[in-house]
């Protein structure tokens, strides 16, 4: 089976670390982001994957050419203008020569459930579309769907306000298509999730919901990014530590942390994302924070709920605040910190 991914975006909801790094690429647990799709489709019997670029994806491209991840062919679609996700699709499709059945799904997520188990329930009732969905506390920030008792589809609410949703299932960006849909989509710039879903469902067709429990994020924004990375973390036994670090008697609780990274004695870091190459001093305190590549932090800093982009530095002795986003290569200089 083949799968496209959608990554023709720029990542703007997740800046300021999409400044330097593609949004896809962006580590999840100290491995790229689009790695762990690459791993949980190779794992459920996918050959090929094509990704489905925007312009000014160069960084993406690069980093995984045409060829193979794995035992994975990769393959490259690029658009021309800004097409959504319909446009994106059809574009695959036609330049790709996918046929038959197909997986599509966004680049910006992370998901783990029985996609093998989800693709025969598709075929048992012969579906014409498969959303995978998932349960969340508060659906208000998402689109969510509506389902029977035979777990079909009979609407969509987009962002329900809170206390009025029907459902708090989430489209979770993996879908099974059959090639026969991709005639359906609207030509243009459309996004299927706003024109040709509803259309089939209007129309009784088969729109297969399926739900799982497993771990998913949409790593749109840093504080689902780093929620995310928490939870791996957390289900990994504590911290993911990459090799060729060098600490000196830190305290570490529920943390990623990438390689390459110097963290001084009488340090606290807590349930926090360092990317590579980052230097901390001496009597830091680093709480529910992510810290991008090349960042510097200087001696007896505290930096909490702060995001600090590429090469940033923090100088010694400054209080981050809740909120805190430092650009790539600024310097942190409230004088009251």
């Amino acid at each position: 089976m083949d799968a496209i991914i959608l990554v023709g975006g720029q990542g703007i909801r997740l800046r300021p670390l999409t400044l330097k790094r593609h949004k896809s690429v962006v580590p999840v647990g100290n491995k790229p982001a689009i790695e762990w799709l690459f791993d949980w489709l190779l794992e459920h019997g996918v050959q090929r994957i094509v990704l489905a670029l925007g312009q000014n994806n160069e960084t993406l491209s690069l980093k995984y050419p045409k060829g193979s991840y794995r035992n994975l062919e990769i393959e490259h679609v690029v658009e021309r203008e800004r097409l959504e996700s319909g446009g994106a699709i059809r574009n695959a499709v036609t330049t790709a020569g996918l046929k038959d059945q197909f997986l599509v799904l966004n680049g910006d997520i992370f998901v783990d459930f029985d996609l093998t188990k989800a693709i025969k329930n598709h075929n048992q009732i012969n579906a014409s579309l498969t959303l995978a969905l998932c349960k969340v506390k508060d659906p208000s920030a998402y689109g969510v769907a509506v389902l029977n008792n035979s777990s079909l589809i009979t609407g969509f609410v987009e962002k329900p306000p809170p206390g009025t949703e029907q459902s708090n299932l989430v489209n979770a960006g993996v879908w099974i298509f059959e090639e026969k849909l991709v005639e359906e989509i609207p030509p243009g710039k459309v996004r299927v999730e706003e024109t040709l879903f509803p259309s089939l469902v209007a129309r009784n067709q088969l729109v297969f919901g399926y739900q799982f429990d497993g771990l998913w994020a949409d790593l749109g924004t840093p504080e689902r990014y780093l929620k995310i990375n928490q939870q791996i973390a957390q289900r990994d036994g504590g911290n993911i530590i990459a090799n060729n670090n060098h600490f000196q008697d830190v305290s570490l609780q529920g943390n990623c942390i990438g390689k390459n990274t110097v963290i001084n004695k009488n340090v606290e870091i807590l349930n926090s994302v360092l990317w590579e190459n980052v230097h901390v001093q001496e009597n830091v305190k680093i709480e529910d924070s992510i810290i991008a590549d090349g960042v510097t932090i200087g001696e007896g800093a505290t930096i909490e709920s702060s995001v600090l982009a590429s090469g940033s530095t923090v100088p010694p002795r400054k209080h981050l605040k809740p909120g805190t986003h430092l650009l790539p290569g600024e310097r942190y200089d409230e004088t009251d910190g």
